[in-house]
């Protein structure tokens, strides 16, 4: 049985300034070290998501009419696909760079934005989050947000997925099961 007599600060631990590479404390020290490494690194990827969440929300919130009370679910879609767009002409600007005939390598910031519209498409197709402008309350609440993002949790989200991509997956169903009936059917 392993006991839990772990010390989970450097201050806990005592004379680590003399210790043998291969002790006990030694290893007390490192397991302290890769704790606080581990738990700096999920910080960092919290801190990430958070403001990354925060500019879309803010996106949303300035795209959004002022007289606009409430919004159906097809506008909510609308807005999602003027997000997705909103690189477009300047990635497509970076293509008209390329000279036919002429080799030149890609723009470091074409690669970043070809991988960021992708990843947001596939985003939308399992589910994007955006504020939720259905309901007059979240809209109200959202036009007093400032920002701030230890107030981000107030702002009620909601989940949208692609019609389009479930149409196209619906349709790719529809047609294996075509092909196993007359696959049966053939058999019979």
């Amino acid at each position: 049985m392993v006991s839990n007599n772990k010390r989970h600060t450097m201050k806990a631990i005592k004379n680590k300034d003399m210790i043998h590479p291969s002790s006990r404390k030694a290893q007390q020290v490192m397991r302290v070290v890769l704790r606080k490494d581990r738990l700096e690194h999920r910080q960092k990827i919290k801190a990430n998501q958070s403001h990354s969440q925060s500019d879309r929300i803010l996106w949303f919130r300035h795209i959004v009419p002022e007289e606009a009370v409430t919004l159906t679910r097809e506008q909510h879609h609308e807005l999602i696909e003027e997000y997705l767009a909103r690189f477009n002409e300047e990635y497509e600007s970076l293509v008209a760079l390329h000279r036919p005939g002429k080799v030149r390598p890609k723009a470091a910031r074409e690669d970043l934005l070809l991988a960021m519209m992708n990843k947001e498409r596939q985003e939308y197709a399992t589910g994007f989050e955006i504020p939720d402008f259905t309901s007059p309350k979240n809209v109200k609440i959202l036009r007093a947000w400032d920002g701030d993002l230890n107030s981000l949790n107030r702002i009620k989200l909601i989940r949208l997925h692609d019609p389009k991509h479930f149409a196209a997956i619906g349709a790719s169903a529809a047609a294996l099961a075509a092909k196993a009936n007359e696959s049966t059917a053939m058999q019979e």
